[in-house]
């Protein structure tokens, strides 16, 4: 095994300082920051990596390790990438913990009730070890490819995503994937030694530590206040995104769908739900449900004054133009255009 060409006291003093700093970080933001699934999964990851840097240092340091605890830092090493990953996935999308995601927890779960019977020589050494590896190699470009392709994205948009929310996840990618890639490098390629992923982990968990203590914001709030916070975008982006929205109402006609959403509109404009609703909001003196029922009613009183449906049942225009149910639409209606549907077309055909 190959050695860093440093003292032994040095080595083990960085290792250390990168356990502990990565121990309080998990600590830091379980207790002290709001709970929803991107914080509690970011907490989960610290506490993996924290347990795996601890492992190796006993390793090396300790002339004995017991077999239970050797193993309990492998299962923690596999947690650790698809932590990253679904946290990366859920500090985007912001949204409740899915249970099928539990999959991606899979080798950490089947191999713990196995603690006490595995060791090197009868798994680890025969390969055990080796698709841990190269599990947490696929992970890391994985996640790779989902940061960028946020980047990339989100450039797109100017000055609304908060380009200190895009430098955490850069700094967070790179001193996960640090460790990832050194550890991989020592046993599969046999080119860096085997504490270079504790010790260079060690730097950046103090400059990714710093920077979510500088900026506070990096980290995410309950959803309910997402509406009220971060809104960071420009007149010139306002009016724009202002425009897209009607041009999409106008020419696509999304509230066909009776289950469209503002999730969906967010997605077809580019621009986070919150951004979408504060348009809407603000541009338009209305919340999302009403703008959307505003163009469905406009459908729907334009084919109840055309010949063309004249044969056609209130009930099935009612259904075409994106009401789900009769009583919301009649309720709608009755808001937007003060009298019932009934009244509405008696009204235009009498004259």
């Amino acid at each position: 095994m190959k050695a860093l060409k440093i003292s032994k006291e040095i080595e083990l003093l960085l290792g250390s300082f990168g356990a502990i700093q990565s121990a309080f970080l998990t600590i830091y933001i379980y207790f002290g920051k709001k709970h929803n699934t991107a914080n509690t999964l970011l907490s989960l990851f610290f506490f993996h990596i924290t347990i795996r840097i601890i492992k190796s240092l006993l390793w090396v340091y300790l002339d004995y390790i017991p077999d239970w605890f050797i193993n309990i830092g492998f299962i923690a090493h596999y947690g650790t990438a698809p932590l990253l990953l679904l946290y990366f996935h859920y500090y985007m999308k912001q949204k409740k913990w899915q249970r099928i995601h539990a999959l991606h927890l899979i080798p950490s779960i089947l191999l713990l009730p196995f603690i006490f019977r595995m060791n090197g020589d009868n798994f680890w050494y025969l390969g055990g070890y080796s698709f841990l590896l190269y599990h947490q190699l696929i992970y890391t470009l994985v996640t790779f490819g989902v940061l960028i392709g946020f980047l990339i994205k989100r450039d797109k948009r100017t000055n609304i995503i908060d380009n200190k929310k895009r430098f955490w996840l850069c700094i967070l990618f790179l001193g996960t994937a640090s460790i990832q890639l050194a550890y991989f490098s020592n046993y599969i390629l046999g080119l860096s030694p085997y504490l270079a992923g504790p010790i260079i982990y060690a730097l950046f968990i103090y400059v990714i530590a710093f920077y979510g203590f500088l900026h506070p914001s990096v980290f995410v709030q309950k959803n309910k206040d997402l509406k009220y916070q971060n809104i960071n975008i420009t007149q010139q982006e306002f009016i724009y995104y202002k425009n897209e929205i009607v041009r999409i109402m106008q020419l696509e006609q999304p509230y066909i769908n009776a289950t469209f959403t503002l999730d969906q509109l967010s997605k077809q404009i580019s621009l986070p739900p919150y951004l979408t609703s504060h348009i809407i909001n603000k541009g338009f003196t209305t919340n999302f449900s009403d703008f959307v029922n505003s163009y469905r009613i406009h459908e729907a009183a334009a084919k109840l004054i055309s010949p063309t449906y004249n044969h056609i049942k209130i009930s099935e225009i009612a259904y075409e133009s994106g009401f789900n149910t009769l009583s919301s639409f009649n309720t709608s209606f009755k808001k937007i255009k003060g009298m019932t549907p009934t009244q509405f077309k008696k009204m235009h055909i009498l004259k």
